[in-house]
């Protein structure tokens, strides 16, 4: 079960670095469509790491590094298809001079 504390904590890292780091932005969505769309995307990931982390090598260390690699790097994915189904698109943040 402490497993999955790593899937937990390793999303709302890399999707502060994705939103904060990437300069992006949602488009097309109120503030609670904005709080839908994370959760979404949060669940997506979660889904998306439990069925590797279930699949590759179970019970061992390797499961939980190739779990959270692929997530990982899939979270852009992710996190469009999450805001996507309610209706709101995650663009790039054009730089402010």
């Amino acid at each position: 079960m402490g497993d999955w504390l790593v899937g937990v904590c390793l999303f709302w890292f890399a999707s502060a670095l994705y939103f904060g780091g990437f300069e992006r932005d949602v488009q097309g969505a109120t503030g609670f469509r904005n709080f839908l769309g994370l959760v979404l995307s949060y669940a997506i990931f979660l889904v998306v790491w439990g069925v590797l982390h279930a699949y590759v090598s179970p019970g061992s260390a390797v499961s939980v590094l190739v779990a959270s690699a692929v997530a990982g790097l899939a979270l852009p994915l992710e996190v469009r298809l999450g805001f996507m189904l309610v209706g709101a698109r995650v663009v790039h943040r054009p730089e402010a001079h």
